[in-house]
Formats: C-alpha cells, structure tokens, sequence
C-alpha cells in the first residue's frame, strides 16, 4: 500500500511539473476550397471549408483537381493548386507594429503568394521554400510551380529573389524565370503570353455553373 500511495504521489508531481502541450495557435481563415483540402495537426487530419480556422504549422495539401485559397492575419492571400503541399513554418506578426517574420515550404504543386503587411515595403521578413531552392520576397504577387519541364517562378508585382545551389536571380514585375534540373536559374525576362496563361490555370478556381 505504502508503494501504490508513493507512485501516485509521484505521478501526480509530475503531471503538475510537465506543461500542457499548447494549442495550435490561429493564424488565419480559410476563403474557399474546390474540390479535396484538409490540413492535418500532429497526425490529425480535419477537412477545410471557407471560414474555417488557418492554424499555425497546419500542414495543408490538395486532392486532384483541388484549390484552396487561405487568408492570414496579416493580410497575406495563399493560393494552392490541385496535389500541393503547403506548411507556414513561421508567422510573427503584432499588428501594432511594423516588420514581423514568415517562412512558407511549398513542398509540391503550384502556388499563389500574394503578401500582406508582414512583407510590405516597410514590413519584415518572408521567405518561401520551394522543391527547388527559396524565395526572399518583397511587396510581392508570386507565383511559383512545375510548367514546361522545369520550375517556374513568375512575379506579378513586388520583386522576388530566387536562390537555388546553382545560382540566383533577381525578378521584378512581370518578369519571370526557369529553373532546370542541375542548372542555375534562367536570366529574367518576360514570360510567353501562353505560359502565362498555363500558370494561372493551375491556381484558378472553376466559375460557378
């Protein structure tokens, strides 16, 4: 009896000395999903649906055919195409105050990344990881995707540094760049009006019937 009494005093310190694991934290909400999107927490998987919760490390990913557009605190608009795969690593933002922090892994599909106030012309730190190197972004609309057998990364507005291990460009609006396996990054340039259209495509939603 003396050695049941003493393990349950001792499981009882315990749980009093060990913190409560916190909860995910809010960091935005979802504004629409076509098709197949969910966002999984420590091995939980829930489905999204528009209004619902952006939480802080949700791991998102997309079906086939799917879209999911997520909206964060600061203002940030994510947009992921069909078989994605989408963690915001970082999200530091006080809206009381200037600058802030964000990270981004894009680790499949094709993507839309249109910044908010973290990443503004007097904003902080924001970078977005690809399969094939990082992005460091400034007042930026981006998109960013496999096309024509490469990786392609096209500015709309704002300016993107792509850094890969095989070199780095510099894209400002309405220029793009190819990155091709075991080469560095194409020089900026325009895009073919049909690439362009191709890669918008892959992150449009279907018009409503």
């Amino acid at each position: 009896m003396i050695r049941l009494r003493l393990v349950g005093t001792v499981a009882v310190l315990f749980d009093a000395m060990t913190p409560a694991l916190a909860a995910p934290e809010p960091i935005g909400i979802v504004e629409k999903v076509q098709a197949d999107a969910s966002a999984s927490q420590g091995g939980a998987i829930r489905a999204l649906a528009p209004t619902g919760p952006v939480l802080f490390k949700d791991k998102f990913r997309t079906g086939p055919g799917a879209r999911l557009e997520a909206k964060l605190d600061d203002g940030t608009v994510l947009t992921l195409g069909e078989k994605g795969r989408m963690t915001v690593d970082e999200f530091v933002y006080k809206p009381e105050y200037l600058g802030g922090a964000m990270s981004v892994k894009v680790a499949q599909g094709a993507f839309l990344f249109v910044g908010g106030k973290i990443e503004g012309p007097t904003g902080g730190n924001v970078v977005i990881e690809t399969p094939v190197g990082t992005m460091g972004v400034r007042g930026t609309t981006v998109w960013g995707g496999r096309i024509d057998g490469g990786y392609g990364v096209l500015v709309l507005d704002g300016e993107v540094e792509v850094t890969t291990k095989r070199g780095t460009v510099l894209l400002k609006k309405g220029q793009g760049t190819m990155v091709y396996a075991g080469k560095a990054p194409m020089d900026a340039g325009a895009w073919p009006e049909d690439r362009t259209k191709r890669a918008v495509q892959t992150i449009s939603f279907a018009k409503a019937q």
